[in-house]
């Protein structure tokens, strides 16, 4: 078990190098260089308006007035809030987030769901200051449960999913500096998240394999993607949490292969590779992972009813 205390999870919120709304910036003009406003509106990092707020506190404490802070400010970072934001902070008014969604980073199952289907089906994408995490599936049952772990760690309400008539798929939808910012760093930096309890554990492989998971008609499962060591490290945590015997990772499709998709072809640009549940553990499986979607839930408890159990 990986302990995160919450100093920790919020500092990993707060440094996160994103950029949000822009930041009304006091910039005094360079020698030589004419002065045509007092005041223009540049955009600054999320992070560093944190640490702007944060160290304009601790100048207030020492008794600075707020035209010095903002001086201060200007040397230290070559960058301050007007004076009139600044008051702003310290009285409380208004912080340095903006409309940033108040993600903080603790390791929760819900959270770890969203990583796992991020690492999957799931994308990020930005379009201009907005910061997207997205998911788009033909499944309706995957699409509301993602939401609910998504909106659960965003403290929101529930978004509403569209469908695509022309893809034949469902969207939905949530927009987070923080949480993109979060999610985009390497799945591996995600471990401690991860890790942090079985519910968690439980929760990342569900995502994974709403995902990239798969139910033949006979009932076995299999689980593929293009990154052969995140495959490995999935191998572990079934092997590891729940006593989940596993093979592979087997080459599925060579970087280059055409593959049709619901009437799109495309080209494969990596290697895909799978893993594959042995009979013998998908009755530990289907128990301390399963699906949350419900046509391979079925499939795959009507496999364990036949005698894939223990």
């Amino acid at each position: 078990m990986t302990i995160l205390s919450r100093s920790t999870s919020v500092f990993v919120c707060w440094r996160l190098n994103t950029q949000l709304t822009s930041l009304l910036v006091d910039s005094s003009p360079q020698s030589g260089t004419t002065r045509h406003s007092s005041t223009r509106r540049r955009t600054v990092p999320l992070a560093l308006r944190i640490e702007l707020y944060s160290r304009a506190e601790a100048l207030r404490h020492m008794g600075l007035t707020y035209s010095e802070i903002v001086e201060a400010l200007k040397t230290e970072y070559r960058v301050a809030p007007s004076k009139g934001q600044l008051s702003e902070w310290l009285r409380r008014i208004h912080g340095p987030f903006g409309s940033a969604s108040r993600f903080l980073a603790e390791p929760t199952p819900e959270l770890a769901y969203v990583i796992g289907v991020t690492l999957g089906d799931g994308s990020l994408n930005r379009k201009g200051y907005n910061r997207r995490i997205r998911l788009q599936s033909v499944d309706l049952d995957f699409v509301l449960e993602f939401d609910r772990c998504l909106s659960k760690v965003l403290g929101t309400g529930r978004h509403t999913p569209w469908f695509d008539s022309k893809r034949r798929e469902i969207h939905i939808e949530a927009s987070s500096v923080l949480l993109h910012g979060f999610l985009i760093r390497r799945w591996d930096v995600l471990k401690p998240w991860i890790e942090h309890r079985s519910s968690c554990v439980s929760m990342f492989l569900r995502g994974f394999f709403d995902s990239e998971g798969s139910v033949q008609e006979d009932g076995h499962v299999t689980c593929s993607n293009s990154d052969f060591a995140l495959l490995r490290f999935v191998q572990y945590l079934l092997s590891t949490y729940f006593r989940v015997e596993t093979t592979g990772p087997h080459l599925q499709t060579r970087a280059g292969t055409k593959i049709s998709n619901r009437g799109h072809v495309y080209t494969r640009k990596l290697d895909v590779y799978y893993i594959y549940i042995r009979t013998r553990s998908l009755f530990d499986f289907s128990h301390a992972v399963g699906f949350s979607i419900r046509r391979k839930r079925l499939r795959l408890r009507s496999r364990v009813q036949k005698g894939a159990g223990p």
